[in-house]
């Protein structure tokens, strides 16, 4: 006795890989599109399954390739769909689910129609007296999978006359087994016109968790990363800046900058976390001192068993960025640190080197040269003046970007240094309004006098810098900020200085060359707390600096450990190799200082 046929509920699953290929694909390609159709190759796989258990339509990461030989389904028993993505839950409830299955089935009642459902025309030989129609059936039950639905519905169009006069064979394939295949044999009741089916009720939709047809929602939580979880959400944030805002944002250059910061103090705390909001995760921080207790209210990478234990700072440093970001512990070729921690000491003009240090020196020089070598930006955030000479001095030698921060009681300095060419032997041009990178002068062009011991015979209240606790917070993101506009500047490090009264033009003249992408490119930023006021400054480049004068750097690259030692115990050493001595007992010295007063007021005015 015949009975009509029931089917089996269609079954999906998705790997855990296949979310994680989504949500690259989110971030880096559709972004905040809805509309575009996302196709996909999905599977049903022929190894046996257990008795009794349906085989799902499995989902991975290569679903989302454009060519099926190069997806993982290629083994199995292949199918193509497209996924639809809504940037927010509200927006996917909106969805009406029968117009919605209705849209979807659509496309395969116009395969069935068109006859693009079938792999190769075909016509069925008047002398077979015997056919059967095969299919990959993932079921397991005595009932047929839902794919028998649809391939019925394709014999109903194109072999109508075949299907009203003969019984339908169905095979179905239900393994690789032979053994396992199931043969069912149908017959169409009454002759139906085909060209209502579209309008009849479509079914499609999978059973949820309630037992009722409708979307399913997927608890991802316990099996993504966290830590991977975290770096998308992190790039999604900027790339959300990206879209919305600055499209031409260069967040590769970005990300990957290798900076060093030398000083893990109250600034080099705040400039490590302000870079780690841009998705810079590769870091050195340098540091010889202690976390003491003092340090973990104004210093936010420290905290009380910190201070207790007193860890040096720059491995404490490093490990509260490990914990901040984990994804910064190694790179997945090279295995290698993205953050580390080094206990060093700097040597420093008028700190007299010792023999018992000589050798100490030797090797502190040695990897401090090699630490601006390996990194793209070298941050000054000592504690001293003195401290921030040497690493002037390698930057400069190595055209490397070097961005100062120094902090007084309510007032700041932030400041791009700017690069140096040996081969050229030209004045700076005093009266040049805006100077390019070239022409910008280091934190020590302004001196009269080369650095010397500044800790000489200070009481506890000057040996450690006193300053309002939000000042840092201020001069660290300051002096981030302006490493990125120097990033995004098409110029880079040879960008023009931005000056006070250029703002207003820069904002009305998108065209102006002293805008980069991200605005203006400042030399020297000075802050007050007391007036809550900011000016933008320029420095011109010295030939007689006592850090970044070509005479200096010279002897520095042919002499190397020994003019570091000169330069740290004989007195003046500096001034008289800059030239700047000399300078000094010119009989015309105030005349020659008014000169240069009045040039610089000209600039600004």
């Amino acid at each position: 006795m015949s009975e009509a046929i029931r089917f089996t509920k269609l079954k999906t699953t998705t790997d855990p890989t296949f979310w994680a290929k989504f949500a690259e694909l989110k971030i880096d390609k559709l972004k905040l599109d809805e509309k575009s159709k996302i196709h996909l190759w999905g599977s049903f796989s022929l190894r046996p399954r257990d008795e009794g258990r349906t085989n799902p339509l499995t989902l991975d990461c290569t679903s989302f390739n454009e060519n099926l030989e190069s997806t993982s389904h290629n083994a199995g028993v292949a199918c193509h769909g497209y996924m639809i993505n809504t940037n927010t839950y509200e927006a996917f409830r909106q969805i009406n689910p029968e117009k919605f299955i209705d849209t979807m089935g659509q496309c395969v009642i116009d395969s069935i129609r068109d006859g693009t459902a079938l792999q190769e025309p075909w016509q069925l030989s008047v002398f077979l007296g015997e056919v059967y129609f095969a299919f990959y059936d993932p079921c397991a039950s005595a009932e047929p999978g839902w794919p028998l639905r649809n391939l019925l519905c394709l014999l109903y169009r194109h072999c109508s006359s075949y299907c009203f006069t003969n019984d339908v064979k169905v095979l179905s394939i239900r393994s690789d087994k032979v053994e396992t295949a199931v043969i069912f044999t149908l017959r169409i009741k009454e002759d139906k016109d085909m060209e209502t089916t579209p309008e009849e009720h479509l079914v499609g939709w999978e059973a949820n968790v309630n037992g009722k047809m409708g979307p399913n929602i997927v608890d991802l939580s316990n099996i993504m990363d966290p830590t991977k979880l975290s770096d998308r959400a992190i790039n999604l944030n900027l790339k959300l800046m990206k879209w919305r805002l600055v499209p031409d944002l260069d967040l590769e250059k970005i990300s990957g900058l290798r900076c060093l910061l030398l000083g893990a103090g109250t600034l080099g705390c705040s400039v490590a976390r302000v870079l780690l909001g841009w998705g810079i995760n590769n870091m050195t921080l340098v540091d010889n001192s202690t976390v003491s207790h003092s340090n973990t209210v104004r210093q936010s990478l420290y905290t009380h068993e910190d201070a207790v234990q007193r860890r040096h700072k720059a491995h404490a440093a490093k490990d509260a960025l490990l914990r901040i970001r984990p994804s910064m512990a190694s790179t997945s070729l090279l295995n290698l640190l993205n953050v580390e921690g080094v206990i060093l000491h700097i040597p420093m003009p008028g700190h007299v080197v010792g023999q018992s240090m000589m050798e100490t020196t030797r090797e502190a020089v040695s990897k401090l040269q090699e630490l601006v070598n390996s990194h793209d930006v070298v941050f000054l955030l000592l504690d001293s003046r003195e401290a921030r000479w040497l690493p002037t001095l390698m930057c400069a030698a190595t055209n490397k970007i070097a961005i100062n921060a120094a902090l007084g009681f309510d007032s700041y300095t932030v400041q791009r240094h700017g690069m140096r060419d040996l081969s050229d032997s030209d004045s700076p041009k005093l009266t040049v309004q805006n100077p390019a990178g070239h022409d910008l002068g280091c934190y020590f062009c302004n001196d009269v006098t080369q650095p010397g011991n500044s800790q000489t015979d200070r009481t506890l209240d000057l040996q450690c810098t006193v300053s309002r606790p939000g000042l840092s917070q201020i001069a660290a993101g300051l002096a981030v900020e302006l490493l990125m506009a120097v990033t995004q500047h098409p110029q880079g490090i040879l960008a023009r200085a931005l000056m006070d009264n250029d703002r207003d033009d820069c904002r009305e003249n998108v065209d102006n060359p002293l805008v980069g992408l991200l605005g203006g490119v400042p030399h020297t930023i000075r802050g007050s707390l007391w007036g809550n006021e900011m000016k933008l400054t320029v420095t011109h480049r010295s030939p007689f600096c006592t850090a970044c004068s070509t005479p200096l750097i010279e002897e520095y690259q042919q002499r190397d450990f020994a003019f570091v030692l000169d330069a740290c115990n004989v007195p003046n050493y500096l001034e008289k190799l800059s030239g700047l001595e000399e300078i000094l007992k010119r009989p015309d010295l105030d005349e020659l200082c008014y000169t240069i007063d009045t040039s610089s007021e000209d600039e600004e005015s």
